[in-house]
């Protein structure tokens, strides 16, 4: 049921809505092209996105019917949509224009009256202190120079009993498979910045002051075409053949963590991801 509308005027009481300087002007025109040229394919291949990978997440995310929820980074809306109708309000934010439209056009098509989209960035969220039930950064963190800069930014727009959802690909714990796993990666998407360690996430949130309350590790199977095709590449381009050659390189004792499987014309691939809820760590006494 849907009993609460967002009005423009209620942004306006959010200070900060400007974009800042704390992405550097390079990395920041990177992810806006790629994202806004890859809009369309990003939303249509999203395996993640499916209805069902989507409803594990909100479950995972244990949403209270007085939340107000935040979605950053929230591309063409989906989680931020999803998340809605379980909640009293449902805000995204993207960098895009293009994804946010799309995010707009969707919520429209689903007449979904409880929830909002602004742009600006992870590094400084249009959002007061304190004001957020439920603030989710997924899939987005390894888009993100200084991602420990952006889990502070959702310490402190979440509430003081709020909660903090980090859902994002793994990357493998040893160096050299480490640095494969990501040359692949930026190779395929320009504006990749880095798939973190598992210990650097369990580092990253104890510098922030951070306890888990729920966690999870996912395998999340998907074809290495249609993750190519999401980033814009096509087969027989240049891009996805130089990335296919380093996978196809990399199956005999899985030298990049992806445990890749030839499959015909196909690769079945897997991204190790990890779900993460967390809340600040109760002070002592």
């Amino acid at each position: 049921m849907v009993h609460y509308s967002i009005s423009s005027t209620e942004l306006d009481n959010f200070p900060g809505s400007g974009l800042n300087t704390l992405m550097s002007k390079k990395h920041r025109e990177i992810v806006q092209k790629q994202f806004t040229k890859t809009a369309e394919a990003f939303t249509e291949f999203a395996v993640r996105d499916t209805p069902e990978v989507l409803k594990e997440k909100v479950d995972f995310a244990k949403p209270q019917s007085a939340d107000v929820a935040l979605d950053i980074a929230c591309g063409p809306g989906a989680f931020a949509l999803a998340i809605a109708a379980n909640v009293h309000a449902s805000w995204g934010v993207d960098l895009t224009e293009e994804m946010l439209r799309r995010a707009r056009g969707l919520q429209a098509e689903r007449q979904i009256l409880n929830a909002g989209f602004v742009r600006g960035e992870a590094e400084q969220l249009p959002f007061r202190d304190g004001s957020i039930d439920l603030v989710s950064c997924q899939c987005s963190f390894h888009h993100l120079p200084k991602p420990a800069l952006v889990l502070a930014e959702m310490v402190r727009v979440a509430k003081p009993e709020g909660r903090m959802l980090i859902i994002d690909p793994l990357a493998p714990e040893s160096d050299a498979k480490f640095e494969l796993y990501n040359r692949i990666e930026v190779l395929r998407d320009p504006s990749h910045a880095l798939t973190v360690r598992l210990t650097e996430f369990l580092r990253m949130f104890d510098e922030a002051g951070v306890d888990i309350l729920r966690q999870s590790l996912r395998r999340r199977q998907r074809s290495f075409n249609n993750w190519m095709l999401r980033a814009g590449h096509a087969r027989g381009t240049k891009r996805y053949l130089e990335a296919r050659k380093l996978m196809e390189g990399s199956v005999a004792g899985d030298k990049a963590g992806f445990s890749p499987q030839l499959q015909g014309d196909d690769i079945q691939i897997v991204h190790n991801e990890g779900m993460f809820l967390l809340t600040r760590r109760a002070l002592m006494a």
